[in-house]
């Protein structure tokens, strides 16, 4: 596979998840603020900001925050940035992208940042959540129509690592130390797994946490997604790309952390939230290099 398809694959998944993550936090962060009417709204909005990496000296209510982090597709940390730059990399890819795929990706980029007016309606916890159902649809499209080929495999990699990034900017807003009534909910609802927690316990901050980074069945928790990540590059490397023994490693010592990790300490717990942080952002850098950095140009002498 040609790196500059790899790389458009790996960005794709980066994206989609980039967007789905950053719609459902602000989602639920927005319904907090609106339900809960915190002493200072703008503090508020910036804990959420922060976190994204965004710009918070603009936002002084919640539908300023709303709006930021929608964004434009100028801007690829937020949500109609993010669609649009996986847009624009499954443009260059088209030829041998599934239609379907393409088409629902469209949609999605059509609907967010096209100005059908999600972001202007009445209720703006409605429109985000049809944010996330289109991009649910995406994705639901990529796992019926994509062949398991290296360009599904780079896709997984770079939303596995995405996901674990955009995990750990969500237990960096620490809504439970903010909300302590409902900031766990919230939380479990940003990452989808309300649901999922509900059939072990009661929601409780140290427990979410703990869940959201160690779990190892829940498909957005830290460790599954370690877990996906090394299957994808041992995926690749099966295919026949070579020069992935130190991507394969650093994933492969992330997950061990995670997986080996006995009886953590809340403590222990955010600080395995933040070395997997900082191993995805380090595997991205390293997968960058060793597949998708061209050599240069040939020049032949005469």
């Amino acid at each position: 596979m040609l790196s500059r398809i790899a790389e458009s694959f790996f960005w794709i998944g980066r994206y989609l998840e980039r967007a789905h993550a950053t719609a459902r936090m602000v989602a639920e962060h927005h319904q907090l603020i609106v339900e809960e009417a915190p002493a200072d709204e703008a503090a508020a909005c910036a804990l959420l900001l922060d976190a994204l990496s965004l710009p918070d000296d603009e936002a002084g209510a919640s539908a300023d925050l709303v709006s930021i982090v929608l964004g434009s597709a100028d801007r690829s940390s937020t949500v109609a940035g993010a669609i649009a730059a996986a847009r624009a990399n499954a443009l260059a890819v088209r030829d041998v992208l599934a239609v379907e795929v393409f088409e629902a990706l469209n949609a999605a980029h059509l609907s967010v940042v096209r100005g059908r007016g999600l972001a202007r309606v009445d209720s703006p916890g409605v429109a985000l959540h049809r944010v996330v159902e289109r991009l649910l649809v995406v994705h639901g499209v990529i796992a019926w129509a994509m062949p398991r080929d290296e360009a599904y495999h780079f896709l997984v990699l770079g939303r596995s690592l995405e996901r674990i990034d955009m995990t750990a900017r969500l237990l960096a807003v620490q809504h439970d130390a903010v909300w302590p009534e409902s900031g766990s909910v919230a939380t479990l609802r940003s990452a989808a797994a309300h649901s999922a927690y509900l059939r072990r316990a009661a929601p409780d901050g140290d427990g979410v946490r703990e869940f959201l980074v160690l779990d190892p069945d829940f498909p957005r928790s830290m460790r599954r997604s370690a877990v996906e990540a090394e299957e994808a590059v041992r995926s690749i490397m099966a295919l026949g790309a070579g020069g992935g023994t130190e991507l394969l490693r650093e994933v492969g010592m992330l997950r061990s952390a995670l997986e080996f990790a006995v009886n953590p300490t809340p403590d222990d717990v955010d600080r395995l939230a933040e070395q997997a942080r900082i191993a995805a952002m380090t595997a991205s850098d390293i997968a960058d290099a060793a597949f998708f950095r061209q050599s240069g140009t040939i020049v032949w002498s005469h």
